[in-house]
């Protein structure tokens, strides 16, 4: 018994301290910012390359037509779109387990990291809306309303996922249309993408304003 004891007391000893919950909220949306950042650098990086490829593919085989290889662009964005969405909802899970589980202070976490200026503002004022507004959550509090947030906010980014790959696929598709049959001469294909291409600029129209 008294070596057991021993090795259990052994154990605990190597185990790190728990941060206090709010500096690891803190810690987890740097990270989450942080690869943000990194994720945009990659698509500005391929969008670099494939404009870049396509441009000098003109002009080595004299053929606008090469230049079709930029409607790459436009799922290359799609998903930097998704894989951002992405990052947001896990990086908002965790700040609301944090706020369920160890009882996060949502209110005064959303003070405290205002203050840190350098953060890029913008993209962490965006991340701080999707959590519930007028949070002050106490542990007795948020067992009851956080797993109906989190449904809520699920079934948002599910919804959200679906328009951008439906818009997404739109665009493409009129964009193919678009440069096929302008090489084809084909006045059905012409009108079928420009069909296709105000459609979606519609229905993001709409989609920004709801």
């Amino acid at each position: 018994m008294g070596e057991a004891r021993q090795k259990l007391e052994s154990f605990g000893q190597k185990q790190p301290n728990d941060k206090p919950v709010l500096v690891d909220a803190i810690d987890t949306t740097v990270r989450a910012i942080q690869h943000r950042t990194t994720l945009y650098r990659n698509l500005v990086v391929w969008v670099c390359v494939v404009s870049l490829a396509s441009f000098l593919a003109a002009a080595w085989l004299h053929r606008w037509l090469a230049l079709a290889g930029l409607i790459l662009l436009v799922p290359l964005t799609g998903a930097f779109l998704l894989c951002d969405s992405r990052l947001v909802g896990r990086w908002r899970n965790g700040i609301l387990e944090m706020a369920h589980l160890r009882g996060l202070d949502v209110a005064m976490f959303r003070k405290t990291i205002s203050t840190l200026r350098y953060l890029p503002p913008d993209s962490l004022q965006a991340m701080l809306s999707s959590l519930p507004t007028g949070c002050q959550e106490t542990r007795q509090e948020t067992p009851m309303r956080e797993p109906a947030l989190m449904g809520e906010y699920e079934a948002r980014q599910q919804k959200e996922t679906r328009r951008i790959l439906l818009g997404i696929g739109l665009l493409t598709f009129a964009l193919i249309c678009l440069v096929v049959g302008v090489s084809s001469g084909s006045a059905a294909l012409l009108l079928l993408g420009g069909s296709m291409g105000t459609l979606v600029v519609v229905l993001a129209m709409i989609c920004q304003r709801s």
